[in-house]
């Protein structure tokens, strides 16, 4: 079996048919779809049932909620395939020979994981602005094309800011996710992609990537880009900025990596403190919610003394210029 495509389906059932169709009809056959049940309450356990009567590469496993990357941890115990790859139930593939093109490009270069990117479709009923869509982080306008280390392309991805950390647009062998034994976190939380993709390129010997638009991405109400913070936010926001402490304690980097995982934990840093100031009565649930250690880390993250004030503008100076600089200086994110 060449790929194992594993799909975490909690409350998906207007778009599941589509994302299964786009899946099932590809090209490649020699596949299997890993769908995992994560405690819908809608309609999408009947679909998931009826896919699975009529093609036998349909596998349904269920489980209680627990979040989607316990889900997918879940698909990846099972999987078969030589390669893997991480597909949400409300999003499609873009291309019926997306599949058979990344597994034969992957084999001829026998990668360890082959980067590609996605289209971008909003909702009609959904009114955000271009910043919420963020289309464009999802097309990598330079050249990845050479074979590279995952080290070498996460660098290179960061200096040309195009470091965008989605699953559903890479190609995994599964013998080197079994090898460095990356997985995403289990804990309930949004953002364990970063956590993930940044531990699978950090580890991985082999990569490249590909200017191909594969994947359709769906941006829709109630998805986790335009809804409101929460708790979930917050803890996941917490736990990408403590994985990264746990990377940059690690021996062995040189200075432009951890440099880059500073940047990183600063990024995190940043976003822990507009969840919260965006959202006060956060602050006031986290005293009851967070566990001890997350509440002190979140302590700690509040306090933003001058030296590291003047690092963020330095950064942000760097990386957006002058005038951008400026204005977040003087009028905030406005």
């Amino acid at each position: 079996m060449r790929i194992s495509v594993i799909i975490p389906v909690y409350n998906a059932a207007p778009w599941l048919g589509a994302c299964l169709d786009s899946v099932l009809g590809q090209t490649l056959r020699d596949i299997e779809v890993v769908c995992v049940d994560d405690g819908s309450t809608d309609g999408s356990a009947v679909i998931l049932a009826e896919r699975a009567q009529g093609d036998s590469r349909v596998k349904v496993l269920t489980q209680v909620n627990c979040g989607q990357g316990a889900a997918r941890n879940r698909g990846l115990e099972i999987a078969q395939g030589e390669y893997v790859y991480f597909m949400d139930a409300d999003d499609e593939l873009a291309d019926l020979c997306a599949l058979e093109r990344l597994a034969d490009e992957a084999q001829r270069e026998w990668l360890d994981a082959l980067f590609f990117d996605a289209e971008t479709r909003v909702d009609e009923e959904l009114d955000v602005p271009p910043s919420v869509v963020r289309a464009e982080e999802y097309v990598r306008r330079h050249d990845y094309s050479g074979l590279r280390s995952g080290l070498t392309l996460f660098m290179d991805f960061l200096k040309n800011r195009e470091y965008t950390v989605s699953p559903c647009l890479v190609l995994l062998r599964r013998g080197f996710l079994e090898r460095c034994t990356v997985r995403f976190p289990d804990e309930r939380i949004f953002y364990e992609d970063n956590i993930f993709m940044t531990r699978v390129l950090l580890a991985a010997p082999r990569v490249s990537h590909r200017p191909w638009r594969l994947y359709r991405r769906r941006v829709r109400v109630g998805s986790t880009m335009t809804s409101s913070p929460t708790m979930r936010h917050l803890r996941g926001s917490l736990a990408c900025y403590e994985n990264c402490l746990a990377l940059m304690a690690m021996a062995g980097w040189d200075r432009k990596t951890r440099r880059a995982l500073a940047d990183q934990l600063a990024m995190f840093k940043l976003r822990v403190r507009r969840i919260v100031d965006s959202c006060p009565e956060l602050s006031a649930a986290a005293a009851c919610e967070l566990s001890p250690s997350e509440l002190s880390l979140l302590q700690a993250i509040r306090v933003y003394p001058l030296s590291e004030k003047i690092a963020n503008a330095w950064r942000c100076l760097r990386d957006n210029g002058l005038m951008y600089t400026l204005r977040r200086i003087f009028m905030g994110r406005q």
